[in-house]
């Protein structure tokens, strides 16, 4: 037995981590990669294209078709070793659109596509078109890749804050409405009229979105949607609106409380808040409600899809606080209800950036609220048991933001994920490397180590995914863990 493989055995052996090549994954594999249009443009097609296959074992893109999500990232987190350094988008004037579509289908809506605008750097490129032949030529699927946008790029989209959220002050929303008819017909007509036009050889829809109660209790926000149209719905299943909007009322002005250290409830916060929702069982309907909305609209832009190209691979894509952290959305939404309407489920399972995202987005946060009756020791051992983590293999809560989580997290998740959806839909595992984290005033780039996205990624594989897709996005992957990735690949076919 060699080194290495007297180590994998061991690691095993004490709990840490699964045995690679314990089972063969010797079967088709797909092995893909986000990336952003301005990263291919940049660089040159065929170059990229090249430098992303050789490297990355890379035979899908995943690829948007619309940025409207994106944020300007600074270029301080993004890869300095590529064909041509990184650019991304700081200071710079780029469409948004990257499809060209028809403005017929979507007259008379009152949400519309920003204009095309060949004034705009690459404005006048016609990208999706100009993939197809060298993506052809090198056996490379190619995959339009949609994220919901918030209100933040709202000025890009005309007619968007029309169809906004509403909270229980009456006030707009920080996203779209799931139950809005004409956000709806957007999604519908924008997914229809976009596998019209380009031979996609699949898509993948998502909103990195979750709702009112988590919004409420974890983050401290104002709880939102109480529209028109979410009345009418709720209104229509038998829940009462006044009394789901004074639920989430009180449970707001707890959580205010807690916040601002003023008097601490008397029979503590979790107490106090499960008698709000006994008193209050329109607030679990309500979000359940809210939760059925999106499951409609993806199952709507799956139905749309493949009404137009029948063998077009059409799945979700599960964002990392709905595969890794919020229990309210693990219990309102089940990979076996995914599977339903979905070729493909691709949760992402970013290992080290968890660290950080875990100690500062989860338990910082939750602790100085729902979860303010225990220390920020506690509940980050709560997490552990509530998930699923070994906490003898996990970091502790002082470490978590240099170390991250192992890549036995990897494994459990896309194991959970397969299990979950029974042979119903594949599953295609998001493995993440070179991440930034947010920082006060910018970001700062997690240290990737390329044993560790290796391993991550032959595990993903070893637990039953039928691909991979390197993330968060490709101007950011350097090319040591692009080849690690690449490798990992490589052996579960060998």
């Amino acid at each position: 037995m060699n080194r290495r493989r007297f180590l994998q055995t061991s690691a095993h052996a004490a709990g840490a981590l699964p045995l690679l090549g314990a089972s063969s994954t010797k079967r088709p594999v797909l092995s893909g990669i986000q990336i952003g249009a301005v990263s291919m443009l940049d660089e040159g097609i065929e170059r990229c294209l090249d430098f992303v296959q050789e490297h990355a074992a890379v035979d899908a893109l995943f690829l948007y078709t619309q940025s409207y999500h994106m944020r300007s990232t600074p270029r301080n987190v993004l890869a300095e070793d590529h064909p041509s350094p990184a650019k991304g988008r700081v200071g710079r004037d780029l469409p948004y659109l990257w499809v060209r579509l028809p403005k017929e289908p979507f007259a008379g809506l009152s949400v519309q596509h920003e204009a095309p605008n060949s004034q705009l750097e690459h404005g006048d490129r016609n990208l999706f078109q100009e993939l197809e032949t060298p993506c052809r030529k090198r056996g490379i699927k190619l995959y339009g890749r949609i994220l919901e946008a918030g209100m933040r790029r709202a000025d890009r989209i005309p007619g968007y804050r029309s169809v906004a959220t509403v909270d229980i002050n009456g006030t707009p929303g920080h996203g779209p409405c799931w139950n809005h008819p004409e956000y709806r017909e957007w999604i519908r007509v924008t997914i229809r009229e976009t596998m019209k036009a380009y031979p996609l050889h699949g898509l993948q829809y998502g909103a990195e979105r979750v709702g009112p109660l988590s919004d409420v209790l974890f983050r401290g926000l104002v709880p939102s949607c109480f529209c028109e149209h979410c009345v009418a719905r709720n209104s229509k299943a038998g829940i009462d609106p006044v009394r789901a909007k004074e639920g989430y009322r009180q449970l707001f002005e707890l959580i205010q409380k807690v916040e601002n250290m003023a008097k601490q409830p008397l029979d503590g916060v979790m107490t106090s808040v499960l008698r709000i929702m006994m008193r209050y069982p329109e607030v679990l309907a309500w979000y359940q409600q809210w939760f059925q909305a999106d499951s409609e609209i993806q199952a709507m832009v799956y139905m749309t899809a493949k009404t137009i190209r029948p063998n077009a691979d059409v799945g979700q894509h599960v964002d990392h606080q709905r595969s890794s952290w919020d229990l309210f959305y693990r219990a309102a939404v089940s990979y076996s209800e995914m599977a339903v309407h979905n070729d493909f489920i691709k949760p992402i399972v970013y290992h080290d950036i968890l660290g950080p995202r875990l100690r500062e987005w989860v338990i910082e946060r939750m602790q100085k609220r729902v979860l303010n009756d225990l220390s920020e020791a506690q509940s980050l051992e709560l997490f552990y048991a509530l998930f699923g983590h070994n906490p003898r293999t996990q970091p502790d809560f002082d470490t978590l933001p240099q170390q991250g989580l192992s890549p036995e997290y990897v494994h459990r998740e896309v194991k959970r994920c397969v299990e979950g959806a029974e042979g119903k839909a594949r599953v295609y595992a998001g493995i993440g490397f070179d991440i930034p984290h947010y920082i006060p005033n910018g970001m700062k780039k997690f240290p990737s180590d390329p044993k560790s996205t290796y391993q991550a990624t032959r595990l993903a594989l070893e637990a039953g995914a039928s691909g991979v897709v390197a993330s968060r996005e490709y101007s950011e992957m350097t090319v040591p863990n692009l080849k690690a990735f690449g490798k990992a690949v490589r052996d579960s076919k060998a």
